[in-house]
């Protein structure tokens, strides 16, 4: 092994993203859902609680740590469960400042206040700093360069998620207006999809995961096929392939 001579400080820095499982990530035909706020604005803002609060020092090691919470009925952070340990400090500051986290504005359907599921990640990863040119340079714990095209990434587990250009919500607006709801009486279910996100945003591979008939789950395929591109996930400032669900309520007036 060749001997460096300049010295490296090891650093953590976070990268924060989320996945609302229940709620917000799911379309509702013959309905509608208003999504949780914190301090008046979406999950940015919540991400920047943490930044403010989180004690970094308790991070002994580049990672991912990862939390579900429960947002209730009266915008309470309840149910808190650490569902990808990193090291016992990291985590036991994840619930602490959780416990801490002010009201949210609850989520509503149709007016009235439902609870909600958040399956929230901390990526943690190394930046090195040379004493040659005292420059911090991003160390990638994500694996090398040489990585396959091909390689697949899950949602939860990126820096940077795919999106819908406009934002998710559009996305849900998109589905909404596009899907032909089966035309038949008293028709009720959830048809759950799933996708890959490509490098250059496509959407392909649509493969539908839970069906409940009448063509419900093939109409859901011949939306997706004609949604515009979205902007893609990355993974170390690059573009990568996400595979995405996507749950979609179907319920009779």
């Amino acid at each position: 092994m060749k001997i460096v001579t300049t010295l490296f400080l090891l650093i953590l820095f976070p990268f924060f993203g989320f996945s609302q499982i229940g709620g917000e990530d799911e379309v509702y035909l013959n309905g509608d859902l208003i999504e949780a706020q914190f301090n008046g604005g979406g999950l940015e803002n919540f991400s920047d609680y943490l930044t403010k609060n989180f004690d970094y020092s308790k991070v002994s090691k580049p990672g991912k740590l990862e939390a579900t919470f429960t947002i209730d009925v009266e915008g309470n952070v309840t149910k808190i469960r650490i569902t990808q340990v990193l090291d016992t400090e990291s985590a036991l500051e994840f619930v602490r400042v959780l416990k801490l986290c002010p009201k949210w504005e609850p989520a509503k359907r149709g007016g009235k206040p439902i609870s909600i599921e958040i399956k929230y990640p901390l990526i943690f990863k190394e930046k090195i700093k040379s004493s040659a040119n005292n420059e911090f340079t991003e160390k990638p714990i994500s694996g090398p360069d040489s990585e396959s095209d091909l390689q697949l990434y899950d949602i939860a587990s990126v820096e940077t998620k795919p999106d819908y250009i406009g934002g998710l919500q559009k996305f849900y607006q998109f589905i909404a207006e596009n899907y032909r709801v089966p035309d038949i009486q008293g028709i009720n279910g959830k048809v759950i999809v799933s996708f890959i996100v490509e490098k250059d945003g496509s959407l392909t591979d649509i493969k539908v995961i839970k069906d409940i008939g009448y063509g419900a789950g093939k109409e859901a395929v011949r939306v997706l096929e004609i949604c515009p591109k979205w902007a893609p996930g990355r993974q170390n400032g690059k573009p990568i392939r996400c595979i995405y669900s996507l749950p979609i309520s179907i319920r009779s007036r």
